[in-house]
């Protein structure tokens, strides 16, 4: 089995384990969701990411770590957004 195919296996099952845990737990909150998927990405690959080597791929991954990057700081934004809101009262 190639990294990236042990890769996407690792990224389904963490994303069914963060599914079910916040099943569990009563928050059906998508923006929480969406950080902690794209922390378990983040950890996904820099685990595959080759050391004296550079795949094709990587030039794909290195867009989509950045488009992702750009999401999990939108995010932030918005919570700490709200979070300001709902202080000001």
């Amino acid at each position: 089995m190639r990294k990236t195919d042990a890769a996407s296996i690792a990224l389904a099952a963490w994303m069914l384990a963060v599914s079910s845990f916040m099943y569990i737990l009563h928050a059906p909150n998508l923006k929480l969701f969406m950080a902690i998927v794209l922390v378990g990405f983040f950890i996904i690959v820099y685990t595959i990411h080759p050391v004296f080597s550079r795949p094709g791929y990587m030039r794909n991954m290195r867009r989509m770590t950045i488009a992702s990057t750009a999401l999990f700081g939108l995010l932030v934004a918005l919570r700490v957004l709200e979070l300001n809101e709902y202080w000001s009262l």
